[in-house]
Formats: C-alpha cells, sequence, structure tokens
C-alpha cells in the first residue's frame, strides 16, 4: 500500500512540475544566464528604461537567432558560445510581460509586450474577424498577445495565436490592421 501511495505521489508532483515548465515561455537561440554574467551596459539600459522591472530573467541570444528573426517561444536549450552579441532580458513591469532584445553595448533593439487581447487597437480586431473565413476551421484562442516592436526599423506589429485542433497559427498584423505574415 505505502509503495502505490508513494507511486500517485510522485505522479502528482511530476505533472505539476511538467505544467509549470510549459508555462514558462523562453527565447528562440537564447540560453539563460545569470545577471553577473551580463554585460553591465544591458543591465544599466534596463534600469534606465524601466526602473521598476520584476523577476528579471537574463539570456544570451546567439547571432544567427537574432539576424533570422528573433522569437519568443516554448522551445530551445541551447549550450553557450564564446561570441556573444546579443542579450535578451524577460521581466515584468506594471503588470504586463517584457521580453527586449539588446546588442552588447545595451541598445534595446526590439521588444515584445504581452498584453490583454481586449486593448488590441481597433482596426486589428476588426482584422481578426476575418480569420474563420481566410483560415477556415481555426479561431482566435490568445487571452493576451505580443505588441512586437523593431527599433532599428521603426516598425511595430501585433502577433496573435490562431488554433485549429492541434494545429497553431501564429499571426502577425500592423496597426492599421493589414495581415504582414503567418506561421505555422
Amino acid at each position: 500500500m505505502k509503495k502505490y501511495l508513494f507511486t500517485a505521489i510522485l505522479f502528482v508532483l511530476s505533472l505539476s512540475f511538467f505544467a509549470n515548465a510549459q508555462d514558462e515561455m523562453v527565447i528562440k537561440g537564447s540560453k539563460k544566464l545569470d545577471k553577473q554574467y551580463t554585460p553591465q551596459q544591458v543591465v544599466d539600459s534596463l534600469n534606465k528604461r524601466f526602473p521598476n522591472a520584476k523577476s528579471v530573467q537574463y539570456f544570451e541570444t546567439k547571432a544567427d537567432a537574432a539576424n533570422k528573426g528573433w522569437a519568443v517561444s516554448e522551445e530551445d536549450n541551447l549550450s553557450s558560445d564564446a561570441d556573444v552579441n546579443y542579450y535578451t532580458i524577460s521581466f515584468k513591469n506594471e503588470g504586463l510581460k517584457y521580453y527586449g532584445l539588446y546588442d552588447k553595448d545595451g541598445k534595446l533593439l526590439q521588444s515584445k509586450v504581452e498584453e490583454k487581447i481586449t486593448s488590441l487597437p481597433n482596426p486589428v480586431v476588426m482584422a481578426l474577424k476575418d480569420v474563420a473565413h481566410k483560415y477556415p476551421g481555426y479561431k482566435v484562442v490568445s487571452k493576451t498577445y505580443f505588441k512586437d516592436q523593431n527599433y532599428s526599423k521603426s516598425k511595430e506589429y501585433y502577433e496573435v495565436v490562431a488554433k485549429k485542433g492541434n494545429d497553431t497559427k501564429r499571426l502577425y498584423y500592423s496597426p492599421d490592421g493589414t495581415l504582414i505574415k503567418t506561421k505555422g
């Protein structure tokens, strides 16, 4: 009886650990690191722009990942490289979740802000009503979206998730509601 009870407890604990691990977002092409290994210019840049940042996590981001299109996802566990040119910082500020891509000199290159779907601009909301028509069977399932900003190109866009069964699409819209691209 004790053996079965121990097995059941172990099973429940492993399910809880797995569920928590699934909720964590990581930065594609990156490896988590301690603050002490992050360049001081990057840390200072974060503190200057967001002095009240909470739950801060630091990542080193490989150049090829940043150049191919920096992305936040639920995958990746990379080994470290000697030549790291980019760093990503994940943090919370004023109830929102932020991700920022910095160069090694502390310049913010790109950012993602996770916000409630109800705060999308009206043209994007109107465009989302057309998802089922453009992608039969797909439905917007996000309760949140990412507002993405590319500072070097002065571009802003919104990333929303739609699903059809187990298939997922990421839809990217400009502020005027134009569908820019679809992934998945």
